[in-house]
């Protein structure tokens, strides 16, 4: 799908130096531009980016595949960029297992699931909605009203739903001793 084909009047990004600006601007790890107009009228920047993901893990049976099934368009909301209004048509794959026959789409850390929206762009409506409320939040990022009031409502959820970073759980590698039990003469250490 070419931008524009539906949308009237875009000015397109033609050059590569003009497609990698973009990309360094989004920087969204694991995409890269490769389409993007700008609709002056409405202050509307959109962008086409594919993931540059050459295999996957499948999640039933854990096996390394690259047998790209099918491409899906999902239209993302992200951060203003210049003040314009950042849309992202981002071209995901889904992948068939050969182990299991398993069909599916990876997750990308950069967007929310289940919502049409940048992770980026939900710490930010959540943080301005803090500060003030969410309708302001919502007219400020050009959404409607009742989709970031979802939003807003939604995230703290998935966040909490999200395994922690880092803290996955480390092997014990020692022991303690009660050095109390120790020090009274009893004999009767016990480890802690």
């Amino acid at each position: 799908m070419r931008i524009g084909a539906k949308e009237g009047r875009l000015m397109h990004a033609t050059s590569e130096v003009e497609l990698r600006t973009l990309t360094e601007l989004l920087d969204l790890e694991g995409f890269e531009v490769v389409d993007a107009a700008s609709d002056p009228a409405k202050l509307r920047r959109l962008t086409v980016v594919p993931t540059a993901q050459p295999a996957a893990l499948c999640p039933g049976c854990g096996a390394a595949t690259a047998d790209r099934h099918a491409c899906h368009d999902r239209e993302v909301a992200d951060l203003p960029l210049g003040g314009w209004r950042t849309e992202l048509v981002v071209r995901l794959w889904q992948f068939e297992c050969g182990r299991c026959g398993r069909y599916f789409t990876p997750r990308h850390a950069a967007l929310a699931g289940g919502a049409h929206a940048a992770e980026r762009f939900l710490d930010r409506l959540a943080e301005w909605a803090t500060h003030a409320d969410v309708s302001a939040a919502a007219r400020f990022l050009g959404v409607a009203e009742k989709t970031a009031e979802r939003w807003y409502y939604e995230h703290p959820e998935r966040r909490r739903n999200e395994p922690a970073k880092g803290l996955e759980p480390q092997p014990v590698r020692s022991l303690g001793i009660d050095e109390l039990s120790l020090k009274r003469g009893t004999g009767s250490s016990s480890a802690c």
